[in-house]
């Protein structure tokens, strides 16, 4: 069928090739030289419906092409043109054009979640506040129809001269009032979290009621039925003659992730691994499309890319839909830094001003290590929303730049897995390297990855309060690490990313394997005690006396459930009741049932909904939930967290380390180096790369993908002194090893461990 859909699909690849000149620029610094020296002349005009609003006086304005929409709201917004007149202002004149706003320009500047004051519009089309300048132009001005015609992409990838020398006409107006709670703001603050309690709280209320006078909880629900559908499901609009293919293969494959739904105490597990859908045409098309500069600058990628990619992600590899996530949700500036960040090879150029340079904002803060996740709240509570690039630095440390940076994301991860929180399930241990103020510190454990502690009905209202506090920084903290492109060290359950992409709906008994295997493995146990009963019930054969005696003798490892002494608590938190009365209520034969659903329920849905609440509020607060669909549960691990664990083999670090500056690939060092490296265990791996690049995981990919790549460099000295009696040295911004020359691999190895071990938290002059 892949074949088939091969063989079929007509998709458009627009891709442009700039001819070089003297052979050495890229096509991408061509384009952007383009744009560097071309401007769009724009007319900006109040709409013939708004009279509310001041007419804009100052004449045509040249815009930059790469310019989003929204920059000419901000434009006029700051100048005053944002504000809705009263019915008695009757003058156009009411302050100069010139004469801006000093606080509504920072909030703009400074703040990701301004709420839209007017709507701008090309003809009738109404212009999305994160298109370009240009693409709004080139795919909506009024053309003559000849130029329509002979205008393709292709040929001409900048448009036909007649789009740089005519006058645009832009239309201005102000967003109406019911049209503000349905729009996004230009964070993408405003997004499904906020709007469903509202909507469904008469029925949450009902549930609610239902669940703690009576036991009844909603039912589990099966997203096969999610794709079980006659037609293209609503993410799908393109048309294209392997649109019947696509279809069947999307339902296929969704009959191989969830079939397990269709029968009780399945094993849950696919039948057809997900990467052996992906089609190998349709990701050469997706990644050429998403490896064009212009197509990134212009935000002008196709649709049938984007609605594939959410609806069908299983065509494509991670690292095809992480490019697609990273063009689609943010700026186009973090997209194009993103592009350089995965093909370095498109920013060399044959000059410095000529080169691709994304212009991010950077903005830098100062933190004390010693309170650093109250500092961390703060640091997201500033600059969490902000479109800016955070950068850390430390007090009383000279370190600045991508080190420290990488390492604030891995310490607050630490940090937010403190037992005395009191926001995770598992088991409370201490590290094992401990430094400073994490003397006598417990952590939570659990080596399924956290989930939260559940809440009960009689919670204390101030504990509950300061939990939420906690999670929904958690939530802040996780998307600007996203957006940011930072690794964080933070284990989560893979039932932690099914609330993550909203499917908590769907969780069953199945997912408490994810949270807490002991006890998953005592309610299977108690599964097959009512599977046996339901066999029994069904028997007709037996007398009312009879059956009465058999199902007292179901028994768990030879004791009766009765005898097993359960309540209607959760297990192991006695002060979490399933319903009301639940700890007087004791579990026997006939109430089991309900006790199991209670407990699944409670466990991944009632007890954590709170929590969840937070955290996706403080989630959307950057940038909205739903860009995350391009990913499966279990791949937001990649994401948030990097590479898994994998081997070091000589092989691959002598592919991916680069030695310079005194050493080569045969110098001795670098080979000991490499044989020390290949032979470290998990937790050296770790300390070695937080000591190196400031972050103790690697990005997807390993060491292939790490970025600038690790530079061992030789340590010089003096002639007197010997290199034995000195410890390796690190440069985090730019991943740079600086290796003394050591006479043998043991001292080496020994060298490298203490460095790594007393390296750690702090950043000096090396």
């Amino acid at each position: 069928m892949n074949n088939c859909l091969s063989q079929m699909e007509q998709f458009p690849v627009k891709v442009h090739d700039f001819p070089s000149g003297n052979g050495t620029g890229s096509r991408g610094s061509q384009a952007l030289k383009f744009f560097n020296t071309h401007q769009l002349k724009c007319q900006l005009q109040r709409h013939p419906d708004s009279t509310n609003v001041k007419q804009w006086k100052g004449g045509p304005v040249k815009i930059d092409p790469l310019a989003l929409v929204q920059a000419i709201e901000r434009y006029l917004v700051v100048r005053g043109y944002g504000r809705i007149r009263e019915e008695d202002e009757d003058s156009d004149d009411d302050g100069s054009d010139d004469e801006i706003d000093e606080s509504l320009a920072a909030q703009f500047l400074n703040s990701g979640s301004v709420r839209h004051r007017l709507q701008f519009y090309i003809g009738d089309h109404l212009l999305p506040y994160n298109m370009t300048v240009y693409q709004a132009v080139r795919q909506f001005s009024v053309q003559a129809d000849d130029e329509r015609e002979s205008t393709d992409d292709e040929s001409n990838p900048l448009g036909r001269a007649g789009i740089w020398t005519k006058t645009h006409t832009i239309w201005y107006k102000p967003v109406r009032e019911e049209e503000e709670g349905t729009k996004d703001t230009v964070g993408g603050k405003r997004g499904r979290a906020q709007t469903a309690p509202t909507k469904t709280s008469p029925r949450n209320a009902r549930k609610h009621d239902e669940l703690w006078h009576d036991g009844v909880c909603p039912p589990v629900g099966n997203p096969l039925e999610t794709y079980l559908l006659s037609g293209p499901p609503d993410g799908i609009t393109f048309e294209d003659p392997s649109l019947d293919v696509i279809l069947l293969l999307r339902v296929l494959h969704a009959i191989s992730r969830y079939w397990y739904y269709l029968y009780n105490n399945a094993v849950c597990k696919e039948i057809i691994p997900t990467n052996e859908l992906i089609n190998s045409k349709l990701t050469a098309k997706a990644n050429r499309q998403l490896q064009d500069p212009l197509v990134i600058m212009t935000g002008n990628i196709p649709i049938w890319l984007t609605e594939l990619g959410r609806t069908c992600p299983f065509f494509f590899p991670f690292d095809t839909r992480q490019m697609l996530f990273y063009v689609t949700a943010f700026d186009r500036d973090r997209a194009m830094q993103r592009l350089l960040d995965t093909n370095p090879e498109i920013n060399q150029s044959d000059s410095q001003d000529s080169r691709v340079a994304p212009r991010l904002d950077r903005k830098k803060r100062t933190v004390n290590r010693e309170e650093l996740l109250k500092q961390a709240e703060s640091v997201m509570q500033d600059l969490g929303s902000s479109r800016a690039m955070l950068e850390i630095q430390y007090e009383n440390e000279v370190g600045t730049g991508l080190g420290p940076t990488l390492e604030f994301y891995a310490l607050v991860s630490q940090e937010l897995q403190r037992a005395d929180l009191g926001l995770w399930r598992g088991d409370e241990v201490t590290l094992s390297h401990p430094k400073g103020s994490q003397e006598g510190t417990r952590y939570i454990h659990n080596p399924r990855g956290l989930f939260p502690v559940p809440f009960g009905r009689n919670t204390k209202p101030a504990h509950v309060a300061k939990v939420k506090m906690k999670l929904r920084f958690l939530g802040k903290f996780l998307a600007k690490a996203i957006m940011d492109f930072r690794l964080l060290d933070l284990p989560l359950s893979l039932s932690f990313y099914k609330w993550m992409l909203r499917q908590e709906i769907s969780l069953c008994s199945h997912d408490l394997f994810n949270i807490d295997p002991v006890v998953a493995k005592s309610i299977c146990h108690l599964e097959d005690i009512i599977k046996q009963k339901k066999k029994l019930e069904q028997d007709r054969s037996q007398s009312k006396e009879c059956l009465q005696q058999a199902l007292e003798s179901l028994n768990m490892n030879g004791c009766s459930v009765e005898d097993l002494g359960l309540d209607f608590t959760l297990p192991g938190y006695a002060s979490v009741e399933l319903k009301k009365g639940g700890k007087d209520t004791v579990v026997t034969i006939h109430n089991l049932e309900e006790y199991l659903r209670l407990v699944v329920y409670w466990t991944l849905n009632e007890g954590v909904s709170k929590q969840f609440e937070s955290f996706r509020d403080g989630f959307e607060s950057v940038f909205p939930l739903h860009h995350l669909q391009y990913f499966y549960p279990e791949e937001l691990d990649q994401l948030l967290c990097g590479s898994k664990s994998e081997a070091w083999d000589v092989k691959t670090l002598m592919e991916c380390c680069r030695p310079d500056h005194g050493y080569n690939h045969d110098s001795r060092a670098v080979k000991f180096l490499f044989e020390i490296l290949s032979s470290f265990d998990g937790e050296q791996q770790r300390l070695f790369l937080q000591f190196v690049t400031g972050s103790p995981r690697l990005p997807v990919g390993g060491f292939r993908s790490l970025n600038p790549p690790l530079t061992i460099v030789r340590k010089t000295f003096e002639s007197t002194e010997n290199p034995d009696d000195f410890l390796p040295s690190v440069m985090t911004c730019v991943n740079y090893l600086k290796l003394p020359d050591y006479s043998s691999i043991d001292i080496m190895r020994e060298k490298l461990l203490i460095a790594a071990r007393e390296g750690q938290q702090s950043f000096h002059l090396s």
